[in-house]
C-alpha cells in the first residue's frame, strides 16, 4: 500500500507536472483529490493548471539545466510530462537514480 502523505507537510507526496494546460489542471485536480501536493510548470504564466497547484513555475521546459536546476530545488517524487515536446535528455538521468518520470499522465474518467 502506497502512503502519500498530506499535502504542503513534510512528508507530502510530490508531483511536478510540466505542462499546465487544461489537462494538467484536470490532473493536478485529481492529485489534490489524493491529498498529493501539486507544483505546475509551464512555458507561460497563469496556465491553467497554475490557478489550482501549490506552487508553480515558469521555465523553459526544453532548458535541460533549467528543468533540472528545478527538480533539484522542488524534489518532487513524480515528475509528469504533459507536454508533446521531448524532455531534455539529462532529466533521464534523473530518473536513473531512482525517481519515477511518467511517460504520460493518465486520467480514469
Amino acid at each position: 500500500m502506497t502512503t502519500l502523505g498530506t499535502a504542503l507537510r513534510p512528508a507530502a507526496t510530490r508531483v511536478m507536472l510540466l505542462g499546465s494546460g487544461e489537462l494538467g489542471k484536470e490532473v493536478a485536480l485529481e492529485c489534490q483529490r489524493l491529498g498529493v501536493e501539486v507544483i505546475a510548470v509551464d512555458r507561460y504564466a497563469d496556465a491553467p493548471a497554475m490557478h489550482v497547484a501549490h506552487r508553480s513555475h515558469v521555465i523553459n521546459m526544453l532548458d535541460g539545466d533549467a528543468l533540472a536546476a528545478l527538480i533539484a530545488q522542488e524534489q518532487p517524487h513524480f515528475v509528469v510530462p504533459e507536454i508533446e515536446a521531448s524532455p531534455p535528455k539529462n532529466c533521464w538521468s534523473w530518473k536513473r537514480r531512482g525517481k519515477k518520470w511518467c511517460r504520460r499522465p493518465v486520467l480514469h474518467v
